[in-house]
Parts: C-alpha cells; sequence; structure tokens
C-alpha cells in the first residue's frame, strides 16, 4: 500500500489496539518511544512493541526494531504503515525477519454495514454480552453451533467508547464457505450498532481480507510484522 495521505496513522492505531486489547484481554498498553508496548510475556511473544507514525518518523522505527533484535526475549516490531515496502526495506539491515504475509488496518461505517442475517440450517448463532465499563466497554462473543453444540464460528467485538474493534474472527476448516463469517460480523456489528456503534476497526490477515472487503469494509494500512530469527 502507497502513502495516500499524510495523515499521521496514530490515533486510528490507539484506538484499535485499545479494543483489541479489550478483546483479547490483556493488559492495558503502554505508550513511549513513538509506541505502544503491549506485554503478552509468552513463551514466543513477550512483548510487542506497536509503531504510532512510522511514516512520518521512519527514525523510531529504526530504533525501536535495533531495540527488539537486541532483546533477550521474544518480542514482536508491528509496523502499520502507508508503505510497506519502504518499512520493509529500512528492517531489512536490523536483523529481524519480517513476516511476508502483511496484514491489513481496515475500518468500516457500522450504520452502513450489513445487518446480521440468520444462519442457514443447521448452524445456530449465539450472543454473548459482557459489560466491562457501563456506557463506555463492552464485549460481544458471537459463536455458531453445528447438531451435536459442535463450534463451526466465532468471533469477539469489543465496544470502545463509538468504536466497535473485530476481533478472532473465524471459522472451522470443515464448516467455511457456508457464509458463516458474514453472520458472526454481522452478529457482532448489529449488536454494537444498537449500542451505539458507529465506527468499526480490525486488522485483517491475506485470508480474511476478501470477506472484510465485501462486507464494506475499506484498507487503511498496511500492517508489517517482524520478530527476532527463530521466535514464530
Amino acid at each position: 500500500m502507497r502513502p495516500t495521505s499524510p495523515d499521521t496513522l496514530a490515533p486510528l492505531v490507539r484506538r484499535w489496539q485499545r479494543g483489541w486489547a479489550l478483546a483479547a484481554a490483556l493488559t492495558p498498553a503502554t505508550e513511549a518511544d513513538g509506541a505502544l508496548h503491549v506485554r503478552f510475556e509468552r513463551p514466543r511473544r513477550w512483548v510487542e512493541r506497536i509503531v504510532l507514525d512510522a511514516d512520518r518518523h521512519p527514525e523510531r522505527t529504526l530504533a525501536l526494531a535495533e531495540r527488539v533484535a537486541a532483546s533477550p526475549d521474544p518480542d514482536w516490531l508491528t509496523v502499520p504503515t502507508r508503505d510497506a515496502e519502504a518499512t520493509v526495506r529500512l528492517l531489512a539491515g536490523t536483523g529481524l525477519e519480517v513476516d511476508p504475509a502483511h496484514e491489513t488496518l481496515m475500518t468500516t461505517n457500522l450504520v452502513e454495514h450489513p445487518a446480521a442475517t440468520p444462519p442457514v440450517a443447521p448452524y445456530t448463532v449465539h450472543l454473548d454480552e459482557e459489560c466491562v465499563v457501563p456506557g463506555r466497554e463492552t464485549v460481544l462473543r458471537a459463536s455458531l453451533s453445528a447438531p451435536g453444540h459442535v463450534r463451526a464460528g466465532s468471533g469477539i467485538g469489543a465496544l470502545v467508547g463509538t468504536d466497535m474493534i473485530a476481533h478472532a474472527i473465524g471459522t472451522e476448516p470443515e464448516h467455511r464457505r457456508r457464509g458463516l463469517g458474514s453472520v458472526v460480523m454481522g452478529t457482532l456489528t448489529s449488536r454494537a450498532r444498537a449500542l451505539g456503534g458507529r465506527g468499526g476497526l480490525l486488522v485483517s490477515t491475506p485470508q480474511g481480507r476478501g470477506l472484510y472487503s465485501s462486507l464494506g469494509w475499506r484498507p487503511r494500512a498496511t500492517v508489517v510484522v517482524a520478530r527476532a530469527p527463530g521466535v514464530e
């Protein structure tokens, strides 16, 4: 994705990360050195450093990359950018391994999002709602089950203010190509809209981008992910 706007990505990245952290039950990020620092403290993912304004401040990206490369822990560097090629070139000499399958930061207008449609037989849709902070933060969990209570698909929507951040949208392999992803997304966005949601944000894998594009989501930035060699 080539640069299309001089506007900083920082506000959008902050909004997405707040909802992602809520949906994934992560501790709040700390902000320093031009990045959000998210602690996972897992064997393959200790700290993830998300660059806020990589296109305007490549020197910050480079400094953070060198920090990740020198860390004794399996840290990650995540770089939302409108110029993935330049970012990859910048990271080339740092010793980090760049994931070639770039992800995509996408947004949508929830008011225009396709409404929830009932799943085709024999699937049943379920929606759980957890109010975390009354009037400000709500977590929605949608799932689709097949006969025998077998989970066929699921997803999470974290509503923060008027933003709904979609996370972990997926369909089990044996249930794919049946429109279940659209049912999950429609279920989450319809409920978020009823609760006052107006905008949607997510980071998509290459495999999921087709689904979201078909539902009206628009790409806003490429997300480049890099790790130390051997970290998966």
